[in-house]
């Protein structure tokens, strides 16, 4: 797990594209909105208070990214609202899993208690890694995407964590994990 860096606008942009053609979806994102290297770089975070960008790598090779950003006005600036996208090649393999526990490191870091996100309901896998971690479902947006193909639904998820500091691995502001 590291920050994400300028040079893994490519990479990352293969991984969401790769999704975004996936049937039945997992993002709610179409092809033709996908951004540019250009783009994505503009976007990026590094670990900052207002969000974070992160990759995962197995063997030198990128195949996992989440972002993340902290909400902007004071009344939810204890929340931060995340995407993770892993490449299908990887999952299954705890890529994932890591990503929500570097996402995890990163918010308590920067005092944030709420992380929450938007998943579909038939993405099973993916709902069951959230569970697992301690999400919970908070309701459903009805028609909350609108595909070529039709509408569909997204579930509300989010974790509430704790305050205290967390005494295993942690990133320090490069983005390289060291132990603490």
């Amino acid at each position: 797990m590291r920050v994400a860096r300028p040079g893994d606008a490519k990479v990352c942009l293969r991984i969401v594209a790769e999704a975004a053609r996936e049937r039945p979806r997992t993002l709610s994102v179409l092809e033709d909105e996908l951004w540019s290297p250009r783009v994505w770089r503009k976007h990026r975070r590094g670990w900052s208070r207002d969000g974070v960008s992160l990759v995962a790598e197995v063997d030198g090779q990128v195949v996992g990214q989440l972002s993340a950003d902290r909400g902007m006005r004071r009344t939810s600036s204890h929340g931060a609202e995340f995407g993770i996208t892993v490449a299908a090649s990887a999952r299954g393999a705890g890529v994932g899993r890591a990503l929500l526990e570097a996402l995890e490191e990163w918010a308590r870091a920067h005092e944030i208690d709420r992380i929450a996100l938007g998943v579909f309901p038939d993405n099973r896998r993916a709902r069951a890694l959230y569970e697992s971690l301690g999400y919970d479902e908070e309701g459903v947006e009805r028609a909350g995407v609108r595909f070529p193909e039709g509408d569909k639904d997204i579930v509300r998820m989010s974790k509430r964590l704790s305050r205290r500091a967390d005494t295993r691995a942690t990133m320090d502001a490069s983005g390289e994990t060291k132990e603490g």
